[in-house]
């Protein structure tokens, strides 16, 4: 175990250096904080792979799962229990982490949230987890019990329709509980707005705003929901921090989401990955278990013991797929922005709209490949400027 840390310590040395002193960053802004991100996130990534491998080798676990076999009959009781204790011990210990990132956007003034503020947050996302990744563990075990070889559908079956409902209440139950939604407010831009959403059939009812400005500065808008839940949302902070043809190029972008039912689009793209990445996950991890269960005494591919193996195993797949998944997302946001470019007369504001983004975010506007594929959901900034720039070509 202490090559091993020793050896992370190390990955993680030449990691930050890399950021640091030689990643060849793009930005408007005098600060190589969006470098620094990039190698948080590969921090924080490999942390969990860390956690979860030296889990399975300690000797506390091993006791400790043998406790939880004597002191629970009932399997989901035992899966509970060791969920959440797993789950929070996870949180604790990567507390830390937390912190350095909430500090990083604080120097950068990206953040502004107030420490009490961020500590509540944090201890009400840590619950949701704590809860989501606790009823997985207990699902996942009492499939790969009963359905020993299509556990993985079993799997997917139950996890759809709590999916779909949870999609579905978000809107109005969920993000409610961290940010404070409203209807939009009587500014100037408010009925160029409702007149532009009318025009592509999407009623005032179903646009929001968002107070966003007691935590950060940066801009941003986006679609949520399903159903009669399905809106736009646009954080206080683009509505009065940019200029009016700034924002409806935005909205425009937004309404392209709303009417080619991206999110429906996603959600479906999403449940089909989750199948396939199950899929995945049942025929890797019988091999990855045989490779290692001598090693480290497991007994069973369903033992309480080898829940770390499997979440870690998960974990890897995860990254290792998650390119995929962002190409897809990138190439929606292409299309918005295609749909957008084409609703506006000029296209000077979304270009200095753009560029605001990427100054008050501090954001890698041109990103190397590798970045690019393991973190963006959009174009990189300087893309999409380029794309507006070849527009604005095409029409002279």
């Amino acid at each position: 175990m202490k090559k091993g840390i020793v050896g992370y310590g190390s990955f993680l040395v030449l990691i930050w250096i890399y950021f640091g002193v030689f990643y060849d960053l793009e930005t408007y802004y005098d600060s190589r904080y969006a470098a620094y991100r990039h190698a948080y996130y590969f921090t924080q990534t490999t942390f969990t792979w860390l956690v979860l491998w030296a889990l399975i080798q300690s000797s506390f676990h091993h006791t400790y799962t043998q406790m939880l076999d004597r002191k629970f009959g009932k399997e989901w009781a035992r899966s509970l229990v060791y969920g959440a204790s797993l789950t929070l011990g996870y949180q604790l210990i990567s507390l830390p982490l937390d912190v350095l990132g909430y500090g990083m956007a604080q120097w950068a003034e990206v953040n502004h949230q107030p420490v009490v503020d961020w500590i509540g947050e944090w201890g009400v996302q840590s619950l949701f987890f704590v809860l989501m990744i606790s009823g997985l563990i207990m699902v996942a075990r009492i499939c790969m019990m009963k359905f020993r070889r299509y556990w993985w559908i079993a799997i997917w079956m139950i996890a759809l329709p709590i999916s779909l409902f949870i999609l579905y209440i978000q809107p109005v139950w969920i993000d409610p509980i961290f940010e404070n939604f409203q209807p939009l407010r009587n500014t100037a831009i408010k009925d160029e707005i409702v007149d532009i959403a009318g025009e592509a059939g999407i009623s005032e009812s179903n646009i929001y705003e968002v107070n966003m400005s007691e935590k950060t500065s940066t801009f941003n808008a986006y679609v949520t929901g399903l159903g009669p839940q399905k809106r736009i949302v646009i954080w206080d902070t683009t509505l009065e921090n940019m200029q009016e043809d700034e924002v409806l190029f935005i909205l425009a972008h937004e309404i392209a989401h709303y009417v080619k039912n991206h999110v429906y689009w996603g959600v479906l793209g999403s449940l089909l990955f989750s199948l396939v990445l199950l899929k995945g996950l049942a025929i890797i991890f019988p091999y990855v278990f045989n490779r290692f269960k001598r090693q480290w005494n497991l007994r069973t591919i369903t033992d309480l013991k080898t829940i770390p193996l499997l979440l870690l195993t998960t974990s890897i797949l995860l990254f290792a797929t998650e390119p995929m998944y962002l190409w897809v997302s990138r190439q929606m946001e292409i299309t918005a922005d295609q749909y957008a470019i084409e609703h506006t007369d000029s296209l000077d504001p979304a270009i200095e709209g753009y560029r605001s983004l990427a100054i008050e975010s501090k954001s890698d506007v041109n990103p190397s490949a590798f970045v690019k594929w393991f973190r963006y959901t959009h174009p990189p900034i300087q893309e999409r400027i380029d794309m507006m720039k070849e527009a604005q070509k095409e029409r002279q």
